[in-house]
């Protein structure tokens, strides 16, 4: 099965739009096909899931996720839940991205990115399950960003 992608804006600033998080849903919804035809990691779901929802939501929004849920109340990147939700955090986009060179936009399609490998049962925990969580995930942002 392939699940529908919903990408919904969480937040108001100037740069994330409902017209990127279209781009966005268009692009992923594209690329699920391809993923889900990789070999799934121990933990998968991605194929199960009739829907996947992903949040675009700002830095304390995704550091109050982060503390309820995993006991974290730092801003992260993203955050998946095996249900089929999806968080992702702009804020932490634009300053990864402000830092490393690269388009917040880019920064923020590669958290989706990352939660829809974590749904197909990617682990980043060690340092060998990040290594082959970003082996997967990276070719898929080079390919299907819709920049």
């Amino acid at each position: 099965m392939i699940p529908q992608i919903e990408v919904y804006v969480n937040v108001e600033n100037e740069w994330v739009t409902e017209t990127l998080a279209e781009r966005f849903r268009d692009a992923l919804q594209l690329m699920l096909p391809d993923l889900l035809a990789t070999p799934q990691g121990p933990d998968h779901v991605l194929s199960t899931l009739d829907t996947v929802e992903i949040s675009i939501v700002d830095d304390p929004t995704i550091a109050e996720v982060h503390a309820e849920f995993l006991d974290d109340p730092t801003a992260t990147d993203a955050i998946t839940f095996p249900y089929g939700e999806v968080l992702v955090s702009c804020d932490t986009a634009a300053s990864y991205a402000a830092a490393h060179g690269i388009e917040r936009e880019e920064e923020l399609f590669r958290y989706m990115v990352h939660g829809l490998t974590h749904l197909h049962g990617y682990l980043d925990y060690e340092p060998a399950d990040r290594e082959a969580l970003f082996a997967v995930q990276e070719p898929f942002v080079k390919r299907f960003f819709p920049g």
